[in-house]
């Protein structure tokens, strides 16, 4: 063990020499395990069980928010090559973030945030995670790092972070550290009969959950597309100004639209939203204006009842853009909780989500919940700046959130629902590359982003799920609120809506039968079974880092792209860029 010992430090002080070089820090197994090791910003450092052998464990203990850290210092401040990668296997529960956090000798700091729990691991589970240090900020939200450090590392750390504010106490556990010389030591070798991690239960098919929001309601055109791509309902606001007048109800353009729905087998998701000039303006919130907007909401329910349509009660009623001038829970859950009662009495078999929360706002939610409101499904918008993926690391906190504070109001199930999310064709991905909202590199991206979405919300088994949203809504490309569309401002398709329909037709026919368990970190490979075989749907969310697929050929029938077309296999491998988006690879039945 002291040679072993003696030997990592030589070649640590060396730094890595090739790229394939694989330079041990510490498995937590040796007669000093933590040498080297220290607990930060409140933590406290002790070993435990490890993904093999022991690990170490960073405890943590919030009251409000706050940080802990374990932080590693060599004996020499340790040289790295360019695309040199961080190596380690995590275990956290999802109420904290993780970060690595590396010093180098420069004075510079970079934050690369990574995430414990995924769409293949679950709370608790272990992981491994490889981190590129040549990483660049469209990979990893808009806080950390541009690029590898430029100096010797002086010391590297594991950051755990109060995901919500709150109090929370618990550990983090890893193990296994290691430098690579680069993050490319990934190949997933694809197999048909590899076996699948379960799905959620009633995640069989795509088109079910899969809707798209809209804001006009007299386009013929806007319906054909969206039945074309495969979306199974349309979500758009219901608006309380357009249909009361004198305390009576008109829902002419309403029933047009969901007419044209119904006969293409598709349904409605009726936002009730904002204020009315003859009830309180803006927002109401005065007794017989809140009474008022009951009244409205019994109306919508009972004209369209027993037709395919739910609600939501409110766009991002915790925003000051939707409720102003600023956020209150409280009032928010004094109309919610009569509007909700209200469309139960007109259709006792609605359901009615909480209005969508900008993000994911377990604060906002906490509030309503203890304001004693009661609802069907919680509205979710879960926005970012970062790949689609990182969701499957909030959703548990919602649950128990949910499972903890509702106990017997849990009727039914209360269901979790995205009720809108999307990335444009120009954010904060693309202002990195070249172009704009307009440019092929910046509607390729959206493309890739938007089907993994699509996958990410499916894996979920999220019963609703809204992309945002058909059309552009403006001309200017630097603006991304112009250029969320499927459609541009012409109604011409942008490749989004090219890689959309390829994905829903892929998907038509075939059940989602599980992730594969141990895949390369960020990988993923989705398995859909149809009656003439499987298809895996593969990709890669890490852009810093190439994936490598191999493929067996027993079985095998064709692989294509994110738009459908045919792939050549080199030597049976796939070289997948995060760029380069899902892609699915058929097998036949045996």
């Amino acid at each position: 063990m002291q040679a072993r010992a003696l030997l990592w430090g030589c070649c640590l002080a060396g730094g890595l020499l090739a790229s394939d070089s694989s330079i041990p820090i510490a498995d937590f197994d040796g007669p000093n395990p933590l040498d080297g090791w220290t607990a930060a910003r409140g933590g406290s450092l002790t070993l435990g069980p490890g993904h093999a052998g022991r690990g170490a464990l960073l405890a943590y203990r919030f009251d409000g928010g706050g940080e802990a850290a374990a932080v590693w210092t060599p004996a020499k401040p340790l040289a790295v090559k360019h695309r040199a990668a961080l190596s380690l296997w995590i275990r956290s529960r999802a109420e904290v973030k993780l970060a690595a956090v590396v010093h180098d000798r420069n004075g510079e700091t970079r934050r690369y945030p990574f995430e414990a729990v995924t769409l293949e691991h679950p709370e608790g589970d272990w992981r491994e995670v490889v981190i590129p240090l040549a990483a660049e900020s469209t990979g990893y939200g808009d806080r950390d790092h541009n690029g590898a450090p430029e100096g010797r590392i002086v010391s590297l750390g594991i950051l755990a972070e109060a995901r919500y504010p709150g109090a929370v106490r618990g550990s983090v556990g890893f193990d296994d550290v290691r430098l690579l010389g680069s993050p490319d030591q990934t190949l997933l070798a694809l197999r048909a009969d590899m076996a699948v991690t379960p799905p959620p239960a009633g995640a069989g098919h795509l088109a079910p959950r899969w809707g798209v929001n809209i804001h006009v309601l007299s386009d013929a055109s806007a319906v054909d597309a969206a039945h074309a791509a495969g979306f199974s309902f349309f979500r758009l606001d219901l608006l309380w100004r357009d249909v009361e007048r004198n305390g009576r109800y008109r829902f002419f353009a309403y029933d047009r639209l969901l007419t044209a729905l119904e006969a293409r087998g598709m349904g409605a998701l009726w936002i009730l939203d904002y204020g009315h000039p003859q009830h309180g303006g803006d927002v109401p919130r005065r007794t017989d204006d809140v009474a008022a907007f009951a009244r409205y909401a019994e109306a919508v329910a009972g004209h369209f009842r027993g037709r395919n349509v739910r609600y939501e009660v409110w766009n991002e009623p915790d925003t000051e853009r939707f409720w102003p001038p600023g956020p209150n829970a409280a009032e928010y859950a004094a109309l919610l909780g009569p509007a909700v009662a209200a469309i139960h009495r007109a259709d006792p078999a609605a359901r009615v989500a909480v209005g969508g929360m900008a993000r994911i706002d377990l604060p906002f939610l906490r509030e309503i919940i203890a304001a004693g409101a009661a609802f069907d499904a919680v509205g979710v918008h879960p926005y970012r700046k970062a790949g689609p993926e990182g969701v499957a690391a909030e959703l548990p906190l919602v649950r128990q959130l949910l499972g903890a504070n509702l106990g017997a109001r849990l009727v039914g199930g209360t269901e979790i629902w995205d009720t809108e999310w999307g990335y444009a064709s120009y954010d904060y991905f693309s202002q990195n590359l070249r172009g704009d909202g307009h440019s092929a590199q910046g509607r390729k991206r959206q493309a890739v982003l938007g089907c993994r979405e699509a996958l990410t919300v499916w894996a979920l088994g999220l019963p609703v799920a809204v992309w945002y949203d058909l059309r552009d809504d403006g001309d200017d490309g630097r603006n991304p609120e112009h250029n969320y569309g499927l459609l541009d401002r012409q109604n011409g398709d942008k490749p989004a809506m090219e890689a959309m329909r390829t994905l829903t037709h892929t998907a038509d026919g075939h059940t989602f039968a599980g992730m594969l368990r141990d895949v390369p970190d960020g990988a993923h490979a989705m398995r859909l079974d149809g009656p003439s075989g499987r298809i895996y749907v593969v990709w890669n969310e890490q852009p810093d880092a190439r994936l490598t697929v191999r493929v067996s050929t027993e079985g095998f029938v064709s692989a294509t792209n994110l738009f459908g077309e045919p792939l050549k296999l080199k030597k049976n491998e796939i070289a997948l860029e995060e760029i380069d988006g899902p892609v699915y690879l058929e097998f036949s039945a045996r």
